[in-house]
């Protein structure tokens, strides 16, 4: 699905969703880990799924190499 006005405020440290974007309708909550990758030249945001968090010991907000 594809949503147009939304406004986003990208910087190196952290993407600002908009305020009007509402997360709990895809079911993401805090907490919630992705990694960055590109998949055929798109560069996308995969949710970590959170067994592979735990097993991995992916903390919250902790810098790591997800991959």
């Amino acid at each position: 699905m594809l949503h147009f006005d939304y406004s986003w405020d990208l910087s190196p440290n952290r993407i600002l969703l908009d305020e009007e974007l509402n997360t709990d309708k895809l079911g993401y909550k805090h907490g919630d880990l992705f990694r960055f990758t590109n998949v055929n030249g798109r560069q996308m945001l995969v949710k970590v799924d959170p067994l592979e968090a735990f097993v991995r010991g992916y903390k919250v907000n902790e810098r790591s190499n997800l991959d």
